[in-house]
């Protein structure tokens, strides 16, 4: 059984009367690493904000280790934090900001603490320089050690790579993963970036509109996704509406039928979007009754892959990741056909974002 190191629990919260969170509830697992994920305005940093202690809910209740902190304030929270901007004190060495927060403890034991933190992040042989002489990468692992300094019970991150380019973050982002398996420090983390969730965290807990949609592990959301949105916003997903017309059997607006390997919980005659990751697409340049029939717009090059661009008969644009020693290239506007892995498709109910 795995314990629970923080619990968020039917927390709700508004701002000059309008509701930002709805009954949010899940578990951060003891030592492991979520992240929240999200478009902007969802919740997730007010859901932060409430575990940091910056607001108080309007109800419901966050417990850390077994210890309710709903109404406690946030020095006595026992929490540590990392913002996107750093927050550090440019007039001090990155020793002293690591040092910064711990004046009780004595002079030998703070001295010991820091530069075991220093070596943590690896940033020994810069305990002297300021921060305005470090990249922004140094920058944040300074913020990272800092935060890490008091034994914080958890660890907050807000955006902890967003002002960083794409390069360092990934840089980052390993060097995260690593440190907190050192630490072992139950931690959450806000991103609107579904591959830096996925990269860094055991558990993503996916927000839209101030509610959980979905929580699991990058697998299972990416695999077994519960809604429309968790599908389109985890990876991209083509969107096809179709037609249940019995059984396992869909027909597409463009009239392709298509039969899955189970049942559908559909009555018949329903309105619904088909989805397909463009991975479980094979391409043919010839007639298959079961296929997706389509025109060929373009190719892009991913490494040992093609990433075909085409368009469904019905004007609904659609994507299919090929192998590219396999590929026959198509000329723009030919005709071809995309087999989809039935096996792989999910069918939700018609919405708005359906194609």
């Amino acid at each position: 059984m795995v314990d629970i190191g923080l619990q968020i629990s039917d927390v709700n919260h508004s701002y000059d009367a309008k509701q930002v969170l709805h009954d949010v509830s899940f578990n951060v697992p003891d030592g492991k690493v979520v992240a929240l994920l999200g478009p902007s305005g969802c919740g997730k940093s007010t859901i932060l904000r409430a575990i940091a202690g910056l607001i108080s809910p309007d109800r419901g209740q966050i417990s850390l280790h077994g210890r309710d902190l709903t109404r406690i304030q946030v020095r006595h929270r026992n929490l540590g934090m990392v913002f996107q901007n750093f927050a550090l004190f440019s007039h001090m060495t990155v020793a002293e900001n690591i040092a910064y927060g711990l004046n009780h403890l004595p002079r030998a034991e703070r001295k010991e603490r820091v530069a075991k933190l220093m070596r943590l992040v690896r940033l020994d042989e810069f305990a002297n320089r300021f921060p305005p002489r470090l990249s922004g990468g140094q920058q944040q692992r300074v913020a990272v050690a800092r935060a890490l300094a008091t034994d914080p019970a958890a660890l907050l991150m807000d955006e902890p790579f967003g002002a960083l380019d794409r390069a360092l973050r990934a840089e980052l982002q390993a060097e995260l993963v690593r440190m907190q398996e050192d630490v072992g420090i139950t931690t959450v983390m806000v991103t609107h970036d579904q591959e830096e969730a996925q990269a860094v965290a055991g558990q993503l807990v996916v927000m839209n509109a101030g509610r959980v949609e979905q929580v699991g592990s990058p697998e299972e959301i990416y695999d077994h996704p519960v809604s429309l949105f968790v599908n389109g916003f985890i990876g991209h997903a083509n969107q096809i509406a179709a037609t249940v017309i019995g059984g396992s059997t869909l027909r597409t607006r463009s009239g392709a039928e298509i039969t899955l390997n189970r049942p559908l919980h559909f009555v018949q005659g329903a309105e619904v979007v088909v989805t397909s990751r463009p991975e479980d697409l094979t391409l043919s340049l010839s007639e298959i009754p079961a296929a997706l029939p389509a025109r060929f717009e373009r190719a892009v090059v991913m490494g040992r892959f093609l990433m075909i661009d085409a368009t469904l008969p019905c004007g609904t644009a659609i994507k299919a990741q090929i192998l590219r020693d396999d590929a026959a290239r198509p000329e723009k506007g030919q005709a071809i056909w995309l087999i989809p892995d039935t096996t792989r498709l999910h069918v939700f109910p018609a919405t708005t974002t359906g194609a």
